[in-house]
């Protein structure tokens, strides 16, 4: 009988050799997975966003072609954007991170609203009209079709006389906006001729008027009663 026997000359690798091997091998993966992580973030992100615009695009023409108003959602007939063909049947309603789209429809506005993986927030946002962050909940708002979009959140900051009037943005009313004032100068010397009761003055900032934006600033004590210098003050308004 033959035997045929064969021997290899090639060395193994040896435990320091592997060792070295998986070391970097670690280091790389360190440095590639959240490179990696991140461009899919900023994709995923992207293509949220994108779709985002194709609902307010659709909902767009459904407003202009039905006149009826705004879409009452996106796939829950009746009055939707799918059944009613702005949307295609093979429309995926789920974006990229398995989440819902939403809309919430105003007599004048339209809200698109989804939730995102935490560190997309600012990077779908950033790509969207007047949008908003709360958590990882990414909100877009869309006016009427050729008409101007009052923000669903202002904030207006200016300064006023004593006694004047804070200006009403345009496109709100009083009970959409709440305000608060302070005294732009603080007295920090007796200008009474009194002297000695500066101690005792304390300054009163408060809004007055019919319709609460009349600011007055007044003095309690024994030096003045009045206040000559302005009012910073600032509103926050919801639509």
């Amino acid at each position: 009988m033959i035997f045929n026997i064969w021997i290899s000359n090639k060395k193994a690798f040896s435990l320091l050799e592997m060792t070295i091997a998986v070391i970097i091998m670690t280091v790389l993966l360190t440095f590639a997975v959240p490179s990696m992580y991140r461009a899919y973030l900023e994709k995923a992100g992207t293509k949220t966003a994108l779709e985002i615009q194709n609902i307010q695009d659709a909902a767009r023409s459904y407003y202009l072609q039905k006149g009826i108003g705004w879409p009452s959602s996106i796939n829950t007939p009746p009055n939707d954007l799918e059944s009613s063909g702005y949307l295609p049947a093979s429309w995926n309603a789920l974006n990229p991170f398995g989440n819902s789209y939403s809309i919430t429809p105003t007599s004048t506005l339209l809200t698109v609203s989804t939730t995102v993986a935490d560190g997309t927030q600012n990077i779908v946002a950033s790509k969207l009209p007047l949008s908003n962050v709360s958590g990882i909940i990414v909100t877009s708002t869309i006016g009427l079709p050729g008409g101007s979009t009052t923000p669903p959140v202002y904030v207006v900051t200016g300064t006023v006389g004593n006694g004047a009037t804070i200006p009403l943005p345009n496109g709100y009313t009083d009970s959409q906006c709440k305000w608060f004032v302070s005294a732009q100068n603080a007295e920090t010397y007796d200008s009474s001729g009194k002297g000695g009761c500066e101690s005792l003055e304390v300054l009163n900032t408060y809004l007055t008027g019919a319709n609460g934006r009349t600011a007055v600033a007044t003095t309690t004590g024994s030096c003045r009663g009045s206040w000559s210098f302005n009012l910073n003050y600032i509103g926050i308004c919801l639509s």
